[in-house]
């Protein structure tokens, strides 16, 4: 059953475009690891996707990068779309689905993708997508989160109730295993923690909403948690202070790539061929 909702997902990003990049210290440090990852690579690329651009950063670093190449940032939501065309006119910014991409099979050298995929439900679907636009060996280089982010928060929160607080997120494993179904060349996942501290819980919560990644699954109570109940968090989460008192967000960062493979699981573009899923394998 999908926990997740496409549209409620655009909604909360949308509405976040004006306050997320003064709240997105863990989302620029990805993407800038993220970004050196590229140095890794041969590149000289002619068309650049940025998939779930959001605000734009790391769409007009790619653009400076490759001053060459035409760079087109991706997003669900409107609002970051129309936010992105007003911080820079040397991009093409383009509000599309990831599972539904406005672009030729076989068209694309470069997708950059910066926490953006743990929003997908259907994950061999994407890559399936990506597969068809990448060209062969077009590179897929992305970031996603794993099951440990934010485990403090989610323990916290069970202390307190047994609603769902918290979004979850899948191995990376199972993302491996969702590329090779998808019949992408050589996929590679690893992952690191990266831990991000805060003087309260309250103030986590707050930059959650802020970048619109505040619980957006469909099993959360949708009523207001009263301030008896969020004194109840804050106090819960007092067991996981560090030395010098701070509270420790951590976030199982994902890093994956792949690169574009002759063989599609499309005959057309946008008409996908339903196949036996084939034996997972370890990545």
């Amino acid at each position: 059953m999908s926990h997740l909702s496409s549209q409620d997902v655009a909604r909360s990003f949308s509405q976040a475009a004006k306050t997320y990049d003064a709240a997105a210290f863990f989302q620029r440090i990805a993407g800038e690891r993220l970004f050196e990852r590229l140095d890794y690579f041969k590149l000289e690329p002619k068309h650049i996707v940025d998939l779930g651009c959001g605000t734009g950063v790391f769409t007009r670093e790619l653009s400076a990068r490759y001053s060459q190449a035409k760079v087109t940032g991706v997003d669900i939501a409107e609002g970051m779309i129309a936010w992105c065309k007003q911080q820079s006119q040397s991009e093409e910014y383009v509000c599309s689905d990831a599972v539904s991409l406005p672009f030729e099979d076989n068209s694309v050298d470069l997708i950059f993708s910066n926490l953006s995929i743990q929003w997908v439900e259907d994950l061999e679907k994407l890559f399936v997508e990506l597969n068809r636009v990448l060209k062969p060996e077009g590179l897929l280089l992305f970031t996603t989160l794993g099951p440990d982010t934010l485990k403090e928060l989610k323990q916290s929160f069970a202390a307190v109730d047994q609603y769902h607080h918290v979004n979850d997120f899948i191995d990376m494993h199972h993302v491996g295993d969702a590329m090779l179904q998808a019949k992408m060349l050589d996929p590679v996942v690893d992952a690191e923690p990266v831990v991000i501290s805060y003087d309260k819980a309250t103030e986590l919560m707050r930059d959650l909403k802020d970048i619109g990644a505040h619980n957006i699954d469909r099993r959360r109570n949708s009523g207001l948690m009263s301030p008896k109940k969020l004194r109840a968090v804050e106090k819960a989460y007092q067991q996981f202070a560090l030395d010098d008192g701070q509270l420790p967000a951590t976030y199982e960062l994902v890093y994956g790539h792949a690169f574009g493979s002759e063989q599609k699981q499309v005959t057309s573009y946008h008409e996908y061929i339903v196949e036996l899923a084939e034996g997972k394998r370890e990545v």
